[in-house]
Order: C-alpha cells, then structure tokens, then sequence
C-alpha cells in the first residue's frame, strides 16, 4: 500500500544540499511526488511530499538520524495524504500580486481580508528590495491563491482593491489557467 509523508528539513546553506535530500528519497525506494525549497537568510529550507510503499517509508524514517548527522539539516517527517484525495470545494485558482512600501503588518491586512472569504493561500512568495531610484525598501508578494466557487471574485478583488486604497499597495488580482 502506498502512503504519503512530509519530509521539512533546515539548515546552513551550502552546495550538495538537494542531492542529499534526493538521495536520502531515491536510496530508500520512495519517490519524491512535491517539493518547494529555498534559501532564506542564509539557511536553506525544503518541505518535500514523498510516496512509497509503507516498508520503504520506514526505511526512510529509520534514516532520519543518519540523514541529519551527514547532512547537518535538522530533519522532520510528517504524515500525508495522497494529493488526489485531498477533498476540497471546487475553487478558482488566482494570482494576487502586491508591492508596497514596506511596513509592518501588510501581510497580517492581506490574510485578513483573504480569510474572510475563505480563499486559501496555495503557495507565497515574498520579498524585500530596495526601490531603484529611492532606495526605500519595497515588499513583493506573489500568491496563488483558490477561490471558492461559491464566493464572487468581484467581491474579493474590491475588499483586496480597498485595502489597498487604505494602507498604499499595489494590488494585481488575476485568474489563471492551471
């Protein structure tokens, strides 16, 4: 029977990285099915979705202590789901974009308004430049998000258009084909 876990891992960023995280999944017999990864001040991150029958899973979860010695990432597994099964009401994916001035709890105002509607945030990018010509720094957020089917996109793109309007954002809202 094939079973599902989430393999997170953090630790200092260095080359080699993903090739451990990916032999640890190979050696084992398990397949990597998702995974996002990134470097965040200095540190390196991965949250991996992995598959196998329940004895190659296991085999990997012995490893874990092996894995964080060798690779110096401290290591957790999580159970999981297999993707396909994951019941969810049928919703609209959806860019949303935002830059603004950086300022303490814009993103706090965004989730708000996106929980009111009960829009889940898939996946999140944010960022912090410094404005080309003057040198303020400037938050960038890039988010696909799913609407419900049964919630109005005009709805959510005007309260996202007038949170704007109040605490100076740039807002893009946008849907997308998948």
């Amino acid at each position: 029977m094939k079973t599902y876990r989430i393999l997170s891992a953090t630790g200092k960023d260095r080359p080699g990285i993903v090739r451990q995280v990916s032999q640890l999944v190979f050696d084992t017999g398990c397949n990597m099915e998702d995974s996002r990864m990134a470097v965040l001040g200095g540190q390196f991150s991965v949250m991996l979705l992995f598959s196998g029958e329940v004895e190659k899973v296991e085999k990997l979860e012995s490893k874990i202590g092996h894995f964080e010695e060798e690779s110096g990432l401290r290591a957790t597994l999580a159970e999981a789901v297999n993707p396909q099964d994951h019941q969810r009401k049928p919703c609209l994916p959806v860019r949303l974009e935002v830059v603004a001035m950086d300022a303490p709890g814009i993103m706090v105002q965004i989730a708000k308004v996106l929980e009111q509607y009960e829009v889940n945030v898939e996946s999140l990018d944010a960022h912090l430049s410094p404005a080309p010509t003057s040198g303020t720094t400037v938050s960038s957020v890039k988010m696909k998000v799913t609407v419900p089917q049964d919630v109005s996109l005009m709805e959510v793109k005007d309260a996202l258009t007038a949170l704007a309007g109040e605490i100076n954002l740039d807002v893009m809202f946008q849907p997308v084909q998948e």
